[in-house]
């Protein structure tokens, strides 16, 4: 049977509010609106807010002593320094920490987004000849990261609820294999565990329906392009968690 072609005429176009709301309740008809007329801009943004207003509140309820002491526990340098020394290379720390969190939650998220968006555009028009243009393929991206949302949003009742010597800023949210792991695990390891996560793949599921929907050739079916999502997540995962082990 021939598929029934949509006229775009007849197509009510979703606002940009509404696709924020659509990309995690209704994905394929949202990316379906996304890929006739690609927006990204709201999602983007609110993607910023959440990491901004998690930093902000990490920061003022938690700090970022903790979270310092704890990787350099496991730093053989560190320990081989004196009590005063061990001081100081955190008190510089403490300096820097704050100015990371913020660039890594804004321009560093931003660079993030737009190296994704590129290497997708890449892999599926090359694979598949997609057709795809960057700003359907930012859409799809930055609209895929909304699941983010909502586990920032749990992040900040974590933060905000539970004792601060209980709140590990890696694993705000108890969705992840990481969260299990006993204390001192190898920095590749908790990468690792880390990113076996309940939104991650959902993500992942997103973005795999966002470029079948964005293809104009519409040969790209939704589980071919799942494989070339989890084939390119999995490149970067090992390739990173293999530099972490390499160095320590």
């Amino acid at each position: 049977m021939a598929s029934e072609e949509v006229n775009p005429q007849n197509v009510t176009e979703t606002g940009a509010f509404g696709r924020v709301v659509g990309a995690l309740v209704s994905p394929r008809p949202t990316f379906e609106s996304i890929a006739r007329k690609p927006t990204w801009l709201l999602p983007l943004l609110l993607l910023l807010a959440i990491n901004l207003v998690l930093i902000f509140s990490f920061s003022h309820r938690i700090g970022w002593r903790g979270i310092i002491e704890k990787q350099l526990a496991n730093n053989s340098q560190f320990q081989q320094l004196s009590p005063a020394e061990q001081q100081q290379r955190i008190a510089r720390a403490l300096k820097i920490a704050p100015m990371l969190g913020y660039l890594g939650g804004t321009v560093g998220n931003v660079i993030v987004v737009l190296i994704i968006a590129g290497i997708f555009l890449a892999a599926f028009n090359v694979v598949f000849g997609g057709g795809i243009g960057f700003r359907q393929s930012l859409g799809i991206t930055t609209h895929s990261f909304m699941p983010g949302i909502l586990k920032g949003l749990i992040g900040l009742v974590v933060v905000w609820v539970r004792p601060p010597e209980g709140v590990n800023l890696q694993n705000l949210v108890m969705s992840n294999v990481g969260a299990f792991l006993l204390a001192g695990e190898p920095l590749w390891l908790q990468t690792l565990s880390s990113s076996l996560d309940l939104f991650v793949f959902w993500i992942i599921a997103l973005l795999a329906i966002g470029y079948t929907a964005a293809s104009s050739s519409r040969k790209v079916k939704f589980g071919s392009a799942l494989a070339v999502v989890v084939v390119i997540w999995l490149v970067f995962l090992l390739g990173w968690v293999g530099v972490l082990a390499a160095i320590g």
